[in-house]
């Protein structure tokens, strides 16, 4: 069962969405296609989170991987965690 946190809006009372909180599988998903290899293009997805992305798997040039050191510093910014704070709900 995937871990998700959940949180009771007070206006609405419904249970919304809230971010991820995988800590495995965890992958360095491009932001931009083209936008480089550098830490500003890095976010930090579990794979579930990463495959929903609107590029994923997208037929075309893929993006270079990012550097060992670009991977490490992503995971540190983030954690170690995934980052994604899709509302619509990945998993």
């Amino acid at each position: 069962m995937p871990k998700i946190q959940r949180r009771v809006s007070r206006k609405t009372k419904q249970i919304v969405m809230g971010q991820c909180t995988r800590t495995t599988n965890l992958e360095i998903h491009h932001i931009k296609r083209d936008g480089g290899n550098d830490i500003s293009n890095a976010q930090v997805l579990c794979q579930k989170c990463h495959s929903a992305t609107h590029t994923y798997g997208e037929p075309g040039h893929s993006p270079l991987d990012f550097p060992a050191d670009v991977k490490k510093k992503a995971l540190e910014n983030a954690g170690n965690q995934c980052q994604c704070t899709s509302y619509r709900g990945c998993h």
